[in-house]
């Protein structure tokens, strides 16, 4: 059986950028977003495009446009919290109706990927399970991101690599055998 892939398709690179930029700017699904790309089953295939122990290089893929969005319209964690607390407090202290401010930072929120809208059907609580069954969930855990770790980074030495690749030189447009 062979390894996982070493590079991303064609049809996977076009769902990754439906799944972070949608189209016309407008959400998609995972299934719509497999469809569009190029896939033929799916809704099947949406979901297994984004399980890291799958896919992990789609899944670190879509972690690096997300990224890219959030440095290209300079939204970060700390300064989202920072904004949506100056909302805050402005609107306590003029006691005016920032709600329109306050959605817009939320939306921000959103776009750069800080709030995932999931439906989670639970089966029993973290309380319920034993010590031997939490760590063998957080080891669960640490795997499912290694992967996806390990994936960024192969992905950062192939675009190191492509661009540590020697120039053409331009020939004015003259072929160099006449």
């Amino acid at each position: 059986m062979p390894g996982p892939a070493k590079q991303l398709t064609t049809r996977q690179m076009k769902f990754a950028q439906l799944i972070v930029y949608g189209v016309e700017g407008n959400p998609i699904t995972k299934t719509e977003a497999a469809r569009l790309a190029g896939y033929s089953d799916a809704p099947g295939e949406g979901s297994k495009l984004t399980n890291p122990n799958k896919y992990p290089l789609v899944c670190a893929f879509i972690s690096n446009l997300r990224d890219e969005v959030r440095e290209k319209y300079g939204v970060s964690f700390e300064g989202h919290l920072e904004e949506l607390g100056k909302i805050r407090d402005q609107g306590k202290k003029d006691n005016r109706n920032l709600a329109a401010a306050a959605t817009t930072e939320i939306a921000r929120g959103k776009v750069s990927g800080y709030y995932i809208d999931q439906k989670i059907i639970r089966h029993g609580k973290i309380d319920d399970l034993n010590l031997d069954q939490l760590y063998e969930r957080m080891k669960t855990i640490k795997q499912k991101n290694e992967k996806v770790i390990e994936a960024k980074k192969l992905l950062l030495s192939k675009d190191k690599a492509v661009e540590k690749l020697p120039q053409k030189h331009k020939t004015n447009g003259q072929d160099s055998t006449s």
